[in-house]
């Protein structure tokens, strides 16, 4: 959805709920024509599993240069 910043102000009550309800997933300010802003609903359903392979990756060890030459399409 796109909304310039006059609309955005006075509708914000609805359209975050349009962002609650999931009838929108991003919604774009415009403010003299020109995207200026975008709101978007904050996922709260995940965790972030920080530290998860911390044990297994204790003794993995690679260069900068080693890492940037993995190939894109490694598998």
């Amino acid at each position: 959805m796109k909304v310039n910043i006059e609309d955005a102000e006075a509708n914000f009550l609805s359209i975050v709920q349009s962002l609650v309800d999931k009838k929108e997933d991003v919604v774009y300010i415009s403010k003299d024509g020109k995207m200026v802003a975008q709101l978007t609903l904050i996922n709260q359903g995940t965790s972030k599993r920080v530290g998860v392979a911390k044990e297994e990756m204790k003794d993995f060890d690679i260069s900068l240069e080693e890492f940037n030459n993995i190939p894109i399409d490694f598998n």
